[in-house]
């Protein structure tokens, strides 16, 4: 009384019965029982033996007459799991013995070791894809340093800001037991990774991601790392230009805000830069980045994009919204 067992202990039709007097000494030994001790390799007679005296050394049926409550284990011989449930047999109080339950869970711990393989398995592989990407990022600066064309080495930088965003979520992938991937977590790395490359002393920039959307499934996570990637890029271009006046004390801030609801994943970009202009039609706008962001956000995900001048102070904000689809 007092004890709580576990549902998957209470007792089934297949499971083994063994009677244990109080030297926990075997008495009765059902069918069941003598077969399950049979695939752990036990044979013969086992009346009047011990569980240690056949080898398997496992104190709690002990243990459960002395604390008068159910008590479960597992042992392993020979290729074969059992689940032991050791029961006491109080009589006014004092222990008569007790009943041991045997289950076969061989099978359940096989499966799941071989999860635990395929775990092992798909996060190896994330890390090779993480390390393919930086290779071809490597690759791609390589050839970046040979071309002449200040256009084509613009192009050649663009691409590898792109794969590295995507390596960034097949490294967070790496580390994780789950295909699914924490927005906040890729964000804030993108962040400090723009943050690195493109600000400086005299351009000095602030990025800081607020909320947090989850975890979310990889391959939503993936489109939207490039989404946000792209946004990063084109906000440090178009509101804060080199040749902006530097204000003193003035330091440019973008900020990443993360939400969900039951029905949508918002991630919105805005900072404090010169804005848009008020009649800005993002529609109407033919950038690469501006129309990997529409094919990535609408037509591959589902969502929708708004771009706008602020109204609450200077800059402007890009709000990405897209549906969380059902499994």
């Amino acid at each position: 009384v007092g004890h709580d067992v576990d549902m998957d202990e209470v007792p089934r039709v297949g499971d083994g019965l063994l009677v244990v007097d109080r030297e926990a000494r075997i008495q009765y030994a059902s069918p069941n029982a003598l077969s399950t001790l049979h695939r752990a390799g036990i044979v013969g007679n086992v009346a009047g033996r011990r569980l240690a005296d056949l080898g398997i050394e496992q104190p709690i049926i002990r243990q459960a007459m002395k604390s008068f409550g159910p008590i479960t284990a597992e042992v392993e011989r020979n290729d074969t799991a059992v689940q032991l449930l050791a029961v006491p047999l109080i009589d006014r109080e004092i222990s008569r013995g007790g009943v041991v339950l045997l289950r076969d869970i061989t099978e359940l711990r096989l499966r799941d070791r071989l999860l635990v393989s395929k775990d092992a398995t798909i996060r190896e592989i994330h890390h090779r894809v993480k390390n393919n990407l930086q290779t071809i990022s490597s690759l791609l600066r390589v050839q970046g340093r040979r071309l002449e064309s200040v256009e084509a080495k613009l192009a050649i930088d663009e691409s590898v800001r792109r794969i590295r965003a995507i390596a960034l979520v097949h490294e967070t992938l790496a580390s994780e037991s789950s295909d699914d991937v924490s927005l906040a977590e890729v964000a804030n790395m993108l962040a400090r990774t723009v943050q690195d490359s493109f600000t400086s002393p005299e351009r000095p920039i602030r990025f800081e991601v607020h909320g947090d959307a989850g975890l979310v499934p990889s391959d939503v996570v993936t489109r939207l790392a490039v989404v946000l990637n792209e946004l990063l890029q084109n906000t440090v271009d178009h509101a804060f230009p080199d040749d902006l006046p530097l204000v003193e004390g003035r330091v440019g801030l973008v900020e990443i805000l993360l939400s969900r609801d039951t029905e949508h994943i918002r991630m919105m970009v805005r900072d404090n830069g010169v804005g848009v202009p008020d009649d800005f039609d993002s529609s109407s706008q033919g950038g690469l980045g501006v129309s990997i962001i529409r094919a990535l956000a609408t037509s591959e995900l589902g969502g929708e994009i708004v771009m706008r001048r602020r109204t609450d102070s200077a800059g402007s904000e890009v709000l990405v919204e897209v549906p969380l689809l059902d499994d």
